[in-house]
């Protein structure tokens, strides 16, 4: 399992032209590359700030999808509509390598 984290902010005067290009292009696209587990979405109410995670099965899955030159025109269009894009890869944890839940 490998876990990309992207991070970043919409400019305000692209919102709009933002949703439609993650509904349309960005999200029904990266779901449908071989190797996607699952992504998820959260926002900072106080900030702003977007945080995006996409769970990969592997890191050569990860790996085929970002050198996909389809991925590249994609992906490379979220810069148009954010600004403080931050990038992460998370492997997971020796000790918790799988989640942890509470018994009822």
């Amino acid at each position: 399992m490998v876990l990309n984290i992207i991070k970043y902010f919409v400019d305000k005067d692209k919102v709009t032209e933002f949703y439609k290009y993650l509904q349309e292009e960005l999200i029904p696209y990266f779901l449908s590359l071989p190797g996607m587990k699952e992504m998820r979405a959260y926002r900072d109410d106080v900030s702003g700030m977007v945080l995006a995670e996409m769970e990969w099965k592997s890191y050569e899955a990860w790996g085929k999808a970002m050198d996909n030159p389809q991925t590249k025109k994609v992906g490379g269009k979220l810069s148009s509509f954010t600004h403080g894009i931050n990038w992460e890869l998370w492997s997971p944890s020796p000790v918790i390598p799988e989640p942890l839940k509470p018994k009822d």
